[in-house]
């Protein structure tokens, strides 16, 4: 007895993890949670993503759960304090693990979690997944990578409360091979998840240059004027010019080093993009964003 009493309280000692979230209103009936610009790591432990909250009168809607079990767990406590609300729904836009891993917090309570069928596939659940091998223990405690209860395969609409929820599953691969936008028309507020970046350069890692310019001009279509990405702080009706320029730039002087008949090192070396240079992960991540692009867009001309 006595054991498992110490071990429920070390559970609990670890799972107390506090990131000292702060929530930013960015609309009538919308928090959200903006992390740094930057990469996980022991000091950020995580807290490099957006979570965002909508508040539906029955209960939140919870927009990515984020990095680890604590980091889904200090959100929502920060979040009673504005209204003590439940959670009425968690959403998972992709399969990166930083949106995701909070799912089991709100899965403990018995919340439907939605996600697309692409988690089915593509999703890492494997041990030690990337968030755990990137942040402290104490910070990681807890977390079970938990899947999406529901998965769709297409768009879909769902009211809860006073707010209808469009689900917009994009046509082709773009920043990941199935990425979902949540768009609340009541509100004109879109969330993009991965396909906008701000105050950092976007990732290209899993995604496809062309699929994801294409997404970027779908989203322009809804008319919202409250746009929150995965990673940025800034939200209002441009907040999707940083990503869309960073990628059609890179595009247009790709296919000129093509043309120019440049190998993949050469283009890499020459294609520096030094307006974007103050971006943060600039160093770390644009050689790898132009030799992925470069990859896709060299089929063009084959």
């Amino acid at each position: 007895m006595r054991t498992i009493l110490l071990l429920s309280m070390i559970a609990v000692t670890l799972g107390a993890y506090d990131f000292k979230l702060t929530p930013k209103k960015v609309t009538s009936g919308v928090h959200c949670f903006f992390g740094e610009p930057e990469a996980m790591n022991t000091t950020n432990n995580g807290n490099m993503v957006n979570t965002c909250y909508l508040d539906t009168s029955k209960g939140y809607v919870v927009i990515d759960s984020g990095s680890s079990y604590s980091y889904a767990q200090s959100a929502y406590n920060e979040m009673k304090k504005i209204k003590p609300l439940p959670i009425a729904l968690v959403i998972n836009t992709h399969v990166h693990d930083d949106h995701w891993l909070g799912n089991g917090f709100f899965a403990q309570m018995g919340v439907k979690v939605l996600g697309s069928d692409d988690f089915a596939h593509n999703a890492r659940i494997d041990s030690p997944t990337r968030i755990q091998t990137h942040i402290s223990p104490e910070a990681y405690a807890l977390t079970v990578p938990t899947l999406p209860s529901t998965m769709i395969g297409s768009d879909t609409n769902l009211t809860i409360g006073d707010q209808k929820l469009e689900f917009h599953i994009m046509k082709k691969k773009a920043h990941s091979d199935k990425d979902m936008v949540v768009y609340v028309p009541k509100l004109k507020a879109l969330f993009a998840g991965d396909l906008v970046f701000n105050d950092r350069v976007p990732s290209l890692r899993d995604g496809d240059i062309n699929g994801w310019i294409s997404a970027l001009d779908e989203l322009k279509s809804y008319g919202a004027t409250t746009i929150v990405g995965g990673h940025g702080v800034r939200n209002d009706e441009k907040a999707m010019e940083l990503t869309y320029n960073y990628l059609t730039q890179m595009r247009s002087e790709i296919r000129s080093a093509l043309d120019e008949g440049l190998s993949i090192d050469e283009a890499i070396n020459k294609i520096t993009m030094p307006s974007f240079k103050s971006l943060r992960m600039m160093d770390s991540l644009h050689r790898g964003n132009v030799e992925a692009a470069y990859r896709m867009l060299e089929w063009e001309q084959k």
